[in-house]
């Protein structure tokens, strides 16, 4: 791959930040797993075959299958460590898209990875990047259709049943859900989960959805009336120079229009604490379950 080492070098930066956060280095384990939640959107640059996350198998000398020894750290990190690593991840998919003249597959894109560790740049916490062997993409073998307006998506939660959430919209944001809180141990929308209708909407990815993860169980769309019709994203007070996000924060819909805040809003969906405005969908799923045992 063209240029390995400034890719290296910007993925031992994201290792350095994971170390400043937590106290110590990545692991392997946890080093693919930044990775996994990571990987840009599939279009252009990557296979429509992309997963997400993309779960990576590691296989160490002596054709070792390596295993971690130790519970994750990862969601303990804030957002900018994923943020950082995309983008480091992003300039590597285009890369393999230049060199070789077509959409990047999981496996080149493991392979790349690979010749990244082996440059030893990235400091691990249990191996040394010169000591993995080989990198195995996992692909699921049948992908779902695109989600649409109204589909009622089933989301497996960490503890049995699953999170439903109805498709809002698809516009330059991303897909925007609405969410319910209560859990259905089978998927189906009864009145108690429909009564715990969240008033705001989130944006994600489609990938979990089209990759067969988060199932379509169902088509209502009446639904989509429980939830705003433009569900916007919020932006702090003084988010950029010479737009007016006012004393607040501001709501901005999917066509540019800014509306500003009151307290009560920003309070609302906590624009100054855990709000986020766009998740990648492997990490909202990880997030509703926290949610569900904090």
């Amino acid at each position: 791959m063209p240029q390995v080492n400034d890719i290296a070098s910007g993925l031992a930066g994201v290792a350095t930040d994971f170390a400043d956060e937590v106290g110590g280095p990545p692991t392997l384990g946890e080093f693919l797993e930044i990775v996994g939640w990571s990987v840009p959107v599939a279009g252009e640059t990557l296979e429509d075959t992309f997963p997400e996350p993309l779960r990576l198998t590691a296989t160490l000398r002596g054709n070792k299958r390596y295993v971690s020894e130790s519970a994750s750290r990862v969601a303990e990190l804030n957002d900018h460590v994923f943020e950082d690593a995309r983008e480091h991840l992003r300039l590597m998919a285009v890369r393999l898209r230049e060199e070789s003249g077509a959409p990047v597959t999981p496996k080149q894109f493991a392979s790349a990875l690979l010749e990244v560790l082996r440059t030893g740049q990235i400091a691990l916490a249990d191996v040394s990047g010169e000591d993995v062997a080989k990198l195995t993409a996992e692909v699921p073998k049948k992908r779902a259709a695109k989600p649409t307006p109204g589909d009622l998506l089933a989301i497996p939660a960490r503890s049995g049943g699953y999170r439903l959430a109805v498709v809002l919209a698809e516009n330059r944001f991303g897909t925007a859900l609405g969410l319910f809180d209560q859990v259905s141990p089978t998927g189906r929308l009864d009145s108690a989960v429909r009564a715990s209708a969240r008033r705001h909407a989130v944006y994600t990815d489609d990938g979990l959805v089209r990759n067969g993860t988060w199932r379509v169980v169902g088509h209502d769309d009446g639904l989509r009336a429980v939830f705003p019709a433009d569900p916007p994203i919020y932006h702090r007070p003084g988010a950029w120079p010479g737009i007016d996000t006012g004393e607040h924060g501001a709501a901005e819909t999917a066509d540019g229009t800014m509306r500003l805040i009151d307290a009560d809003e920003a309070r609302e969906v906590d624009l100054q604490g855990a709000y986020r405005q766009v998740y990648v969908a492997a990490y909202l799923q990880k997030v509703l379950d926290d949610q569900a045992t904090a």
